[in-house]
């Protein structure tokens, strides 16, 4: 220490130079990515503090390179803890580089202030600087390996790191040496460009994995922060690492973008990004366009996780305002853990996304993916696929088939329609229940051509009634996204004029819930559908979804009394008054009334005494085949077909 003093107080002006240099060198950052390699980054210094290593020793190398590397911890805003181990590991780098050095040269120095090198100086360099470089960095990479319990793990991102050090300390610390006083100085310009580049590098990556409107981590940085944090996997003594993904749904957002603007919607999730970074941290936040958010949290046990993805919650609840106004996120969010809940990316965050659909169902802010959830989504998926590749022509198995149910007059017991009605028999999973088959390919394009085959059979049917004497009136369920488009009418008048059934012996069905969602475009395929002279229904009338004001723009012919109200007809008297009620509204519109669910003898005898009532249920007939049902219409005598309002 004495001998320490007394040099630094008689230090030489070339010494002086290169410290002086090395402090300014530390207020930048010498390469690497600073979210991921703080254990093992190496400040720019190095290179300036190895010179005077060379040619004064460890002891002045290691007073400059400690103050030095304190600026630079400074500089970076590592907490304490990081600074005194940046430092520590530095210092100990010094120390075994002497007696790497020592072992090889004795006691000269490796070269001379100002004096050229010769080819024994520069071998001198090599082994001194690959002690450094290995004590150095694998100190960075023994306490990351024993943090995550995984050495391969501790040597992710480390490279870029390393290999600019090892040229610095290779390359720039022996110019050094040759050159006296503050002209060294001129090596300053050159290594500072290349720090820049390596910096403007980072950068340009570090902007890449950034979503521009947020500043959150994208896919390429979540993928990025993923793999930073499972590497080594495999190694560890205790099993792969438990990763959360934390899925936040931003639907609320969506809605203000598609009503306000882009303007509005991304200064609303930006704040939002805002609040989760500042509870969770910059690098454990991303954002998938406009899906939601998502938060990588590692380390957490099953119960943290929820209670994470409750806070990630919560913190979104109070509204955002954007120039004054209020705006609602409505978060929930969903958790997938990595292993179990699978290992990539994309998997976690669909499986995350399921566990959200299973919040909202439940109404909780947050819930854990279940296995059930992914299995449901596959068997969905595989109904789609299966269909799709039936009804495009693509199989030869052929186990759709439509099937109809009896609609009579309570009043005589007599047929006055059939409802269409769609069975799938999958060729592994068997008969396919009618609400799963729907749910699956309802959002796809294949509903659309599962409604033009159930509407051709149909009316292929009706035409070959119609050739043996019997004619049937038919109705067809059609979907949501049928009644959004302008196929639906064509599809039907070209059914028509096919078969030449009378327009008369067709009623197409919809719900209550689909003319809330867009009750404009859905007028006016209705109006298209009715000028054919087609019948239009409105099923599971009663249940609220629909007002009366609604009803009065849709050019209906009928209504079908939702079966929750029949069940129960006979003994409960609510149930009574809005049946009639809804009986004397639709006989005032000049609308037939169709009751659903009929199954027993004294519910058919109370609707039977509404003037005009239809009933369908299993009482009169189960869905059944067009052989069946001409059996059922003889020993009933036969069936009348009631005018069209």
């Amino acid at each position: 220490m004495v001998q320490t003093w007394h040099f630094l107080s008689d230090a030489p002006g070339d010494f002086w130079a290169i410290a002086f240099l090395a402090l300014v060198a530390d207020l930048t950052v010498f390469g690497g990515d600073p979210r991921t390699s703080a254990l093992t980054r190496t400040p720019l210094s190095a290179c300036f503090a190895f010179a005077i290593f060379a040619m004064w020793g460890p002891a002045p190398a290691i007073v400059v390179q400690t103050c030095a590397a304190s600026v630079s911890a400074w500089r970076q805003a590592l907490t304490p803890l990081r600074g005194m181990f940046l430092v520590s590991r530095l210092i100990l780098a010094y120390v075994v580089a002497e007696l790497t050095a020592y072992l090889i040269l004795g006691d000269r120095p490796i070269t001379q202030p100002g004096v050229g090198l010769d080819g024994r100086d520069m071998m001198a360099f090599i082994p001194p600087m690959i002690a450094w470089l290995v004590v150095c960095f694998g100190l960075g990479v023994l306490i990351r390996g024993i943090w995550r319990d995984s050495f391969r793990a501790g040597m992710f991102g480390i490279q870029d790191d390393l290999l600019s050090t090892a040229v610095a300390l290779l390359v720039v610390s022996p110019l050094l040496t040759t050159i006296s006083g503050w002209w060294a100085t001129i090596i300053v310009i050159p290594v500072l460009v290349l720090n820049q580049a390596l910096r403007d590098e980072v950068s340009s990556r570090e902007r890449l994995r950034r979503e521009p409107v947020t500043g959150l981590l994208n896919r390429g940085g979540l993928l990025y922060r993923l793999a930073a944090l499972t590497a080594g996997d495999t190694s560890g003594s205790t099993g792969p690492r438990s990763i959360a993904i934390v899925f936040v749904n931003a639907d609320a957002a969506m809605t203000v973008s598609h009503n306000l603007g882009r303007g509005v919607y991304e200064e609303m999730i930006t704040s939002a990004g805002e609040r989760l970074k500042t509870v969770f941290g910059d690098d454990q936040v991303g954002r998938l366009g406009g899906e939601g958010f998502v938060l990588i949290l590692p380390d957490l046990t099953t119960r943290q996780a929820l209670e994470q993805a409750e806070l990630a919650v919560r913190v979104l609840e109070p509204a955002i305002y954007v120039e004054g106004i209020p705006f609602g996120v409505d978060p929930t969010a969903g958790v997938a853990i990595s292993p179990q809940h699978g290992r990539d990316l994309t998997t976690l965050i669909g499986n995350a996304e399921l566990a959200v659909a299973d919040a909202q169902r439940g109404a909780r802010r947050a819930a854990l993916y279940a296995r059930d959830a992914s299995d449901t989504a596959q068997y969905r998926f595989d109904i789609l696929a299966d269909l799709s590749a039936e009804l495009t022509g693509k199989s030869i198995r052929n186990g759709l088939s439509v099937l109809y149910q009896p609609q009579v007059a309570l009043a005589t017991g007599r047929l006055v329609g059939v409802e269409a009605l769609v069975r799938w028999t999958h060729p592994v999973l068997g008969p396919v229940p009618t609400g799963d088959l729907i749910s699956a390919i309802e959002s796809s394009q294949i509903m659309q051509l599962l409604t033009r085959r159930v509407i051709r059979e149909a009316t292929t049917q009706v035409a070959a009634w119609n050739e043996a004497g019997t004619p049937i009136r038919v109705s067809v369920n059609v979907s949501m996204n049928d009644l959004r488009t302008d196929v639906l009418p064509d599809m039907l008048r070209a059914a028509l004029a096919t078969t030449k059934i009378q327009p008369e012996q067709l009623t197409v069905e919809i719900t209550e819930g689909a003319v809330i969602t867009d009750l404009p475009r859905i007028a006016l395929t209705a109006r298209a559908i009715t000028a054919l002279g087609i019948g239009l229904s409105l099923d599971d009338f009663g249940t609220g979804y629909a007002s009366l004001q609604q009803l009065r723009r849709l050019p209906l012919t009928e209504v079908k009394i939702d079966r929750a109200y029949v069940a129960d007809i006979v003994t409960n008297p609510a149930s009574q008054a809005i049946i009639r009620s809804l009986h004397e509204l639709s006989q005032a519109l000049g609308l037939e009334v169709v009751a659903e669910g009929i199954e027993d003898e004294a519910t058919a005898a109370a609707l039977s005494r509404l003037p005009g009532m239809i009933g369908q249920g299993w009482l009169f007939g189960r869905p059944m085949p067009p052989a069946e049902l001409e059996q059922w219409v003889r020993e009933r005598g036969g069936c009348e077909i009631l005018p069209l309002a």
